[in-house]
């Protein structure tokens, strides 16, 4: 919204002035498609500073506001140094966060084991940690020197490749339901390539709270894309909560 006003805002007749600490505009509908590699990170993102109607950037956030004085505060997203801006008009479009409910774990794993999908760095972020995982996954089981392998011991390796390939899409919304079709097609398409060998112990789960995926939409149209997730092996399991993120498990 924010980009969108800024863009029509004429120039000629307005000193237009952007904080965000974001210098890029984001097509987020195409954010699923960067995380697995079907598109490019460069090809969802519009740079802040190639609007020819704007007189001055900052990428900084809002931090307060004195309406009376027209003033806002702003800091800087580098140094968290902070500066005043004065205004006559002042267009507020926040956006949103995504919503965790409290669920114990989410905030304390981001970026490690748990990823949002909102943000260019989040679909870098399940990129990199996808192929992390089956890098790990086709490592050799970790013996010492000297030490014979047991059966116990390749069980619990076994395991371990299970729980690596295993990728939990939390949530039966457009998004999620987009990305974890993205992300089986990326797996066996081009993982199948990579690791012909790990291919067939991938596991991609959606989890949704409600009665039904996509609730927003026609049941003839949840009915078609639940049938499509089904032929791809996707587990679509609704009525189901997350109850907690642990380090290596998520509990429904």
């Amino acid at each position: 919204g924010g980009n969108k006003v800024a863009r029509n805002l004429d120039g000629n007749k307005f000193d237009v002035r952007l904080v965000s600490p974001s210098n890029h505009f984001l097509f987020t509908s195409f954010l699923p498609a960067t995380a697995v590699g079907t598109l490019e990170f460069r090809a969802v993102q519009e740079p802040v500073r190639t609007n020819p109607n704007l007189s001055q950037y900052y990428q900084a956030k809002a931090t307060r506001l004195y309406p009376k004085e027209k003033k806002v505060v702003c800091t800087d997203i580098f140094k968290e140094k902070e500066f005043e801006l004065e205004y006559d008009f002042l267009i507020i479009a926040a956006g949103c966060k995504t919503n965790t409910f409290r669920t114990p774990g989410v905030d304390e794993r981001e970026g490690i084991e748990v990823f949002f999908l909102k943000h260019l760095y989040h679909a870098r972020q399940i990129r990199s940690r996808m192929l992390e995982c089956f890098e790990r996954a086709a490592m050799p089981a970790r013996v010492k020197p000297g030490e014979v392998p047991t059966a116990e011991s390749a069980a619990k390796r076994q395991e371990e490749i299970d729980r690596l390939l295993s990728f939990v899409v939390v949530g039966g919304g457009p998004t999620n339901c987009e990305f974890a079709t993205e992300l089986k097609d990326f797996l066996t398409k081009d993982v199948a390539r990579w690791y012909p060998d790990l291919v067939d112990r991938v596991k991609v789960t959606i989890v949704e709270a409600g009665p039904k995926i996509l609730g927003m939409f026609s049941e003839h149209l949840i009915e078609y894309y639940l049938a499509g997730l089904q032929r791809k092996e996707v587990d679509v399991r609704v009525n189901t909560l997350l109850a907690k993120v642990e380090i290596r498990t998520a509990s429904l």
